[in-house]
């Protein structure tokens, strides 16, 4: 308990330029100091110090090259400076070294969806999903319902957003992706619960007021489709989806 005390207060010191690392601080055994680097690169990540996360990061590397941890961070901070086939190869060393590594599967599944790679991105949540060892598995369940709905696979999308919602019931990103499975499938009156659910929880967005708006116009409800339409154009002027809804009114004699 005294080691992690102390190596939080070095953190500090480091992050507030008042000490340095040394690296013959007695006592300190590699895998401390590549814990500490870790730590530390993520800290200065946060704060956005792209160059002095980077210097730490690399500091762990050279330390332990192979660690899981360590490589997972370094995935992360190539992704922040666009260096993809780095975050890659970071990635996959984080995970030959510690495949159970859930926190890295699942940011390498967000990434590998974000690229388009639906299918490689379901894979790496759904061994995420299913590790024994994994503690919050309702995190790699949305991120697989999310990969599944960008390769159209709808109603598996649904079952996992539906699993993730029994762990976390007021979750608006879950209840919004949930409502989305819904409208596609064309299920409206399914989508109109969520997006009340998602509303009652304080998630009200530019894009779930959109979709509370087609999926009242679905249901043939006009007048809770211009409530919804009201509060999107006052709520969100001059966004994107505010855009959307002029097209979607002037299409359908609402305008």
């Amino acid at each position: 308990m005294r080691a992690k005390h102390l190596a939080s207060f070095l953190l500090f010191l480091v992050i507030s330029s008042c000490a340095p690392i040394w690296e013959d601080e007695p006592g300190w055994d590699s895998e401390q100091r590549v814990e500490l680097y870790t730590r530390l690169g993520l800290e200065y990540m946060a704060q956005n110090r792209l160059a002095s996360a980077l210097e730490a990061m690399n500091d762990a590397l050279a330390i332990a090259p192979d660690d899981s941890s360590a490589n997972h961070a370094m995935a992360l901070l190539k992704l922040r400076l666009g260096e993809s086939s780095d975050a890659e190869a970071h990635f996959d060393q984080a995970l030959v070294s510690d495949p159970g590594n859930v926190g890295a599967r699942n940011d390498y599944g967000s990434y590998l969806c974000e690229q388009g790679k639906w299918m490689d991105g379901a894979k790496q949540f759904e061994t995420a999903r299913d590790d024994p060892f994994n503690t919050e598995p309702y995190v790699s369940q949305y991120g697989l319902g999310v990969c599944l709905m960008g390769a159209g696979e709808f109603r598996a999308a649904q079952d996992q957003f539906r699993a993730a919602l029994v762990a976390e019931p007021q979750s608006t990103a879950v209840l919004y992706q949930s409502a989305w499975a819904s409208f596609q499938l064309e299920e409206y009156l399914s989508a109109r619960a969520f997006l009340e659910r998602m509303f009652g929880a304080g998630g009200v967005s530019a894009d779930s007021l959109l979709l509370a708006v087609r999926t009242e116009s679905k249901l043939g409800a006009e007048d809770l489709a211009k409530e919804y339409a009201a509060r999107l154009r006052s709520a969100y002027p001059g966004s994107e989806q505010a855009q959307q809804l002029n097209v979607l009114m002037s299409k359908s004699g609402n305008g």
